[in-house]
């Protein structure tokens, strides 16, 4: 069952304000024409879907135009959520954001709304994370291939945790071949590894505790849900799709691996293009 419907990108820096409604005199031609082509390709058979796709890739083209670096958020749980309500990566990304501007690097920072809030939103997402379909790493790498086709200066990062983390690797895997195109993952599903690679960072640890969703450990898992239910959970408050409690599943700026970590990606990687080891 492949269940695809546009996914919706929107700028985290002004309270997720939806992309669209592109000034559509302001696109040079080829980016237009580029845009529907591949809009085609996904949604040749919806002429809405395709108007949607091309719209908000046209639009991020044009919000992407003062950018030297720009951030790409997948949420985790089923790939709905804002970053606002994320507060904890929000961190991460004002500290990247830190970071890069005394590099003198402008960035720019989207969330990426991979499904729907709905029923078939959730059954399009394990189909994603379950691989029984590949559409939606397929579609966010179409965007940012057109991107950076057409921004030949501009450096991609596809950030995510948990379950987004996973779909950040997809997308990364299908653009490997793309070197303004990095990728950095906290807390990557077991059962999905990312697979290590020269423009990728994985943090599957915060430094101060095990993370038990990315190494599977279940009995950890069951043992904090049972504690949770008689209030005695006092372990770090990491969860799975917003419900199930997961410790050591909790990254943030604060966590001093994880700032040292991103801080030497940044530096070391996106913005001198060394390879990581």
């Amino acid at each position: 069952m492949t269940l695809r419907t546009p996914a919706l990108i929107c700028d985290a820096e002004r309270n997720c304000t939806p992309l669209g409604g592109a000034e559509l005199a302001k696109v040079p031609p080829e980016v237009l024409r580029d845009a529907q082509g591949v809009a085609k390709t996904y949604y040749g058979r919806s002429a809405g879907k395709a108007a949607i796709l091309v719209d908000q890739m046209v639009s991020l083209y044009l919000l992407t135009e003062a950018a030297d670096v720009s951030v790409i958020f997948n949420p985790g749980g089923w790939g709905w959520a804002l970053l606002s309500q994320m507060p904890l990566w929000a961190t991460i990304l004002a500290g990247m954001k830190g970071v890069l501007e005394k590099a003198g690097q402008r960035m720019t920072t989207l969330n990426y709304l991979r499904s729907p809030r709905s029923l078939l939103g959730r059954l399009s997402e394990v189909d994603a994370l379950t691989n029984l379909s590949r559409a939606k790493g397929r579609e966010l790498a179409a965007r940012v291939g057109h991107l950076t086709r057409h921004r030949p200066l501009l450096k991609v990062i596809l950030a995510g945790e948990s379950n987004g983390a996973a779909m950040a690797e997809d997308a990364a895997r299908l653009l490997r071949d793309n070197p303004r195109v990095f990728s950095i993952q906290t807390g990557t599903p077991f059962w999905a590894p990312s697979k290590p690679h020269p423009r990728t960072l994985i943090i599957n640890h915060n430094g101060v505790e095990p993370d038990s969703f990315s190494s599977g450990n279940i009995r950890r898992w069951t043992e904090a849900n049972i504690k949770a239910l008689f209030g005695r959970y006092k372990s770090s408050q990491g969860n799975i799709l917003f419900h199930i409690s997961a410790p050591g599943h909790v990254y943030s700026w604060e966590y001093l691996v994880v700032q040292k970590k991103i801080t030497d990606f940044l530096l070391r990687t996106v913005i001198r293009g060394e390879a990581q080891d």
